[in-house]
């Protein structure tokens, strides 16, 4: 059976994180590095703390593969989460932007560059285009609903440059979905940062691990049908 694109992408991040783990079991000062990020100085200090996750979080949405970025959130907010409840608002601002900026691209890919798009990527593209064609009063729910998800956005955003759809509600729901996302990570709701490393570098790796495969998931799973039967149920309610 041929592998697909996202099957390498998604094995060939498994095989680094494996990697990673066997680095970690044979070298304890590597496991001390993923133990101790937060308590590094960068992140010590606010301004670098927040230029570097601005910077993580833009890459993390420029590159067109699933990403787990949303990690640098928790290392630069957990050191000042006990000493004001408002420096998270800030780094999660900071975070969103930096998502918003990486998936302009995803939307001028979709308006100028949509050649260049894979045909396997194409056929699932058009999928979606048509069924923003058909439900443009969804188009907000549907780019909240993936802004508020690790996964790569691309999938909404490429339609919706291709039909035209606004740029700016496109970019507005973006980053609203994004803000409430990193929101929950530096504010550590559910206490979401200790799987995130800061403890357990198992715990961490083990984490890793599960992100990975929970984003292939959701990705293999036909989200446009879940909408779509989404739509049909309160269009007949």
């Amino acid at each position: 059976m041929k592998l697909r694109r996202i099957d390498i992408v998604f094995t060939f991040l498994l095989i680094i994180i494996t990697i990673v783990s066997i680095d970690f079991i044979i070298n304890e000062s590597h496991r001390e590095i993923i133990e101790n990020i937060s308590k590094y100085p960068p992140f010590q200090d606010l301004a670098s703390g927040l230029f570097i996750t601005f910077l993580i979080c833009l890459i993390g949405n420029v590159l067109p593969i699933p990403t787990p970025y949303t990690f640098v959130v928790c290392f630069s907010s957990l050191p000042f989460l006990q000493m004001n409840p408002f420096i998270p608002i800030i780094v999660a601002f900071i975070a969103s932007l930096g998502c918003m900026i990486g998936e302009i691209g995803g939307y001028i890919v979709g308006r100028g560059a949509s050649a260049f798009i894979s045909e396997e990527r194409s056929q699932t593209l058009k999928k979606y285009q048509l069924f923003l064609i058909e439900h443009p009063t969804t188009a907000p729910l549907l780019i909240f609903i993936f802004g508020l998800t690790p996964l790569n956005d691309d999938f909404i955003t490429i339609p919706l440059g291709i039909i035209k759809y606004s740029f700016l509600k496109t970019i507005f729901w973006c980053w609203l979905g994004k803000l409430g996302l990193m929101l929950i990570f530096s504010y550590n709701l559910f206490n979401i940062c200790s799987l995130l490393g800061g403890e357990s570098w198992i715990l961490s790796i083990t984490s890793l691990y599960l992100i990975i495969i929970v984003m292939y998931i959701l990705i293999k799973i036909d989200l446009l049908s879940f909408f779509r039967n989404l739509v049909e149920k309160r269009n007949k309610n």
